[in-house]
C-alpha cells in the first residue's frame, strides 16, 4: 500500500480479511475501505496469511466471486 497508494485506481477494490489478523487491525481495514470505497469480506477465524485448508478454500471461493 505504501509503495503503490490508491489515488487514481479506476478498478473495484476488494479486500479479504481474516478476523484473527494480528498484523493489521480491523479498524485500519475499516478506515481504508471507507476512504477508498472498497468492499470488505471477513473470514471469521482467518489469519493474516491464508494458509490452512479451510482458509485456502475460502480464498479460492472469494477469488471466484470477486474477480
Amino acid at each position: 500500500m505504501r509503495e503503490h497508494p490508491i489515488h487514481d485506481w479506476t478498478c473495484p477494490i476488494r479486500i479479504l480479511y481474516g478476523s484473527g489478523d494480528k498484523m493489521t487491525s480491523r479498524r485500519t481495514v475499516e478506515d481504508y475501505i471507507h476512504l477508498h470505497d472498497a468492499k470488505l469480506t471477513v473470514m471469521e477465524g482467518g489469519e493474516h496469511w491464508f494458509h490452512t485448508p479451510e482458509q485456502l478454500t475460502v480464498l479460492r471461493e472469494w477469488e471466484e466471486t470477486e474477480t
